[in-house]
C-alpha cells in the first residue's frame, strides 16, 4: 500500500480497506484526494471550505465600506461619550 500521505489519488477499493486513515489525512492535510475507479476519477474527497472571513480580504473590505462623511465627527463622538460614562473592565478578555 502507498503511504497515505503522499497520495493525491486512491482507488475505491483502497478508499473502503482504509476509509478511516484516509479521511483523517484529508482533515488534516486540509487536501482533496481524487478516488478512482478503474482508470476513471470518479470523486473526490475534500476538506469542508474554511469557516470565517479571511483575514487577506480583511482590507478590501473595510476599503468597500462607505464614508461616514460629516456623521464621522458625530460617530466618534457618541463612541468617547460611552466610554466615558461606562464602566469598562481593564481587561475586556477576563
Amino acid at each position: 500500500m502507498m503511504p497515505i500521505e503522499t497520495m493525491d489519488t486512491i482507488s475505491a477499493t483502497e478508499l473502503v480497506r482504509n476509509l478511516s486513515a484516509v479521511v483523517d489525512n484529508v482533515r488534516v492535510s486540509g487536501q482533496s484526494l481524487y478516488i478512482t475507479k478503474g482508470s476513471q476519477t470518479v470523486a473526490q474527497l475534500s476538506p469542508p471550505p474554511k469557516q470565517g472571513f479571511p483575514a487577506a480580504k480583511l482590507g478590501d473590505f473595510i476599503n468597500s465600506l462607505p464614508s461616514l462623511g460629516d456623521d464621522a465627527k458625530d460617530f466618534s463622538a457618541d463612541i468617547e461619550k460611552l466610554k466615558r460614562h461606562t464602566q469598562l473592565p481593564d481587561n475586556p478578555w477576563d
